[in-house]
């Protein structure tokens, strides 16, 4: 059964506010953990102070949300390859639930945990390129999708070029993949206008 605008809204803008609820929860309780130069990632660290309850809340939690968001919100716009696309992002994101050996940056946990962020941020690029690409959708959702998409390969090209660290990077990428997240979601709770597009969308 398909879930209204709304409540796909309501699920999305849930996933920020736990993660960043989160961040801040663990981060400030963690005196190892500076905002600034770790990776988020630390928090969720073999050997970090609470590392599993933060990767429960920070990985699973929010990804579970992100899954049932990605796919209803590709529902809405009766799209099933978006609708797949972006479960299988909050799926590879959930996967980030794999702790970090931050002693044994080679280690096999630490490459899981960047492997399922790139599978997660790769899913999450084509479901954007769909999104963009489709002229049935308003121009704001298809500006959107393609201006996030620009603005993520620049974030990675930047670090690629040395123009920023990596951890900026990583909060780059963060707040672009949530700050879509969030707009799109305030957008179905408080735009009626969508609905009436999305029902005429094929």
């Amino acid at each position: 059964m398909r879930l209204g605008r709304k409540l796909v809204g309501v699920i999305g803008l849930s996933s920020v506010v736990i993660l960043i609820a989160a961040l801040i929860t663990f981060g400030f309780s963690n005196n190892e953990f500076s905002f600034f130069d770790d990776f988020i990632s630390k928090l969720g660290a073999l050997g970090q102070p609470n590392a599993i309850w933060f990767n429960l809340t920070a990985f699973v939690l929010v990804e579970i949300l992100l899954i049932v968001f990605g796919f209803c919100y590709g529902r809405l716009l009766n799209n099933q390859l978006l609708s797949i696309l972006l479960s299988l992002f909050g799926l590879g994101f959930s996967f980030t639930a794999i702790s970090t050996d931050m002693n044994i940056p080679n280690s096999h946990y630490s490459k899981a945990h960047m492997v399922s962020i790139c599978l997660g941020l790769a899913f999450w690029l084509f479901g954007l390129s769909r999104l963009g690409s489709n002229p049935m959708l308003q121009k704001k959702i298809r500006m959107r999708a393609n201006f996030t998409a620009i603005a993520l390969v620049l974030s990675m090209a930047g670090f690629g070029l040395g123009l920023w660290s990596m951890p900026i990077t990583h909060r780059l990428v963060f707040g672009i993949v949530f700050g879509w997240t969030a707009v799109t979601s305030i957008e179905l709770i408080f735009n009626k206008q969508v609905t009436a597009n999305l029902n005429s969308t094929s």
